[in-house]
């Protein structure tokens, strides 16, 4: 990892409501702090695609390896290709088991993208959507999530789907983004179970935030842990349920009727704000008001463990460009690297 100090953040993202194809493609915007955002390509223009699987893509996640450069993990979907969102369009139930991943060494030189399946194994599998990839540095591997729908496998079988929805998160582990082991069901819920973002903190508590019936946060020491309906406990080596954005900030709005796509990150140490009562503000979470067609609804956090409200604020100061910003991610990086960043994909 760099041993610079990061103090400004890029963020990768689709954009628009799958009416062309180059909506469902990786565009890319730059901040120096966090708050006043400039797309580096104009609608149209995107700074990555991807030609193969489904012919686009949706959702990525953008990582730095502590061992030198970087990865992007995203869906292998065009639902513009598919005729649009509808009940034949089929993106569910045959549509992609494979994630499209990038390498780069500098954020400026991409590798050529790669489809790498993760998910037939899964009996039944007909998408792998929502990736995202966190370092776990205790055994050294990349965790790699992602939502898969099936209604088919035996009694028994540790991937089939068990309870109501058939919607559950999987992951896998790999090393090196080519090779993965084999997936293994992680979250299984009533309700829909999808778009899980997830971090670790200085302390090694880890913290997910996931789309069910709500925004739900859940927090543990064991990441690897499968996980249920949600429960409240204090044993650390299972995730334990802090609460859901409704519950904490009392408002109905930030329910998965409204929100999906929730992105964890951290703001470098400068763009932390503080609360008039002391309260450092170092969490970001930004959720996509998919339902209203809005783009991101952005959320700082002093502490992720708690259901307090006044240790959460909507982040109502960020102006995110103007191109819509839909399920992305943002990666903190040095000033070196924005120059570099601007410098090759600016327009």
């Amino acid at each position: 990892m760099t041993d610079a100090r990061t103090e400004a953040y890029l963020f990768v993202h689709f954009i628009g409501d799958e009416r062309k194809p180059t909506d469902e493609q990786l565009y890319f915007a730059l901040s120096r702090d966090g708050i006043h955002w400039h797309d580096l390509r104009p609608d149209g223009d995107p700074a990555l695609t991807w030609s193969g699987g489904e012919r686009g893509t949706r959702d990525p996640h953008i990582v730095r390896d502590p061992r030198g450069g970087f990865h992007i993990v995203a869906t292998d979907l065009s639902i513009h290709y598919r005729g649009g969102w509808g009940p034949h369009d089929g993106a569910t139930v045959n549509g992609s088991t494979g994630l499209v991943i990038w390498d780069s060494p500098d954020l400026v030189h991409w590798s050529e993208p790669r489809l790498v399946d993760v998910a037939s194994a899964i009996p039944g599998a007909g998408m792998a959507w929502a990736p995202e990839a966190c370092w776990d540095p205790d055994r050294e591997q990349w965790i790699v999530f992602w939502a898969t729908k099936t209604n088919a496998g035996e009694p028994g079988d540790p991937l089939a789907n068990e309870l109501g929805d058939p919607t559950n998160m999987y992951y896998a582990t790999t090393v090196d983004f080519r090779e993965f082991s084999a997936p293994v069901k992680w979250i299984d819920r009533r309700h829909t179970i999808i778009d899980t973002t997830m971090l670790r903190d200085d302390d090694g508590w880890w913290y997910r935030a996931s789309k069910d019936s709500e925004i739900t946060i859940e927090r543990t020491r064991n990441p690897y842990a499968s996980a249920y309906e949600v429960t409240r406990t204090d044993d650390e080596n299972v995730w334990s349920f802090v609460g859901t954005l409704t519950d904490i900030l009392g408002n109905g709005r930030y329910s998965e009727m409204y929100l999906e796509g929730p992105e964890l990150f951290r703001y470098n140490d400068a763009d932390v704000k503080t609360t008039a009562d002391g309260r450092a503000l170092r969490y970001g979470l930004m959720c996509d008001q998919y339902a209203e067609a809005k783009g991101y609804l952005p959320f700082r956090c002093a502490d992720l463990a708690s259901r307090d409200a006044a240790d959460w604020a909507v982040a109502d100061d960020i102006d995110f460009g103007g191109l819509k910003k839909r399920h992305g991610a943002i990666l903190p990086i040095t000033a070196a690297e924005y120059d570099a960043v601007e410098a090759a994909f600016a327009v």
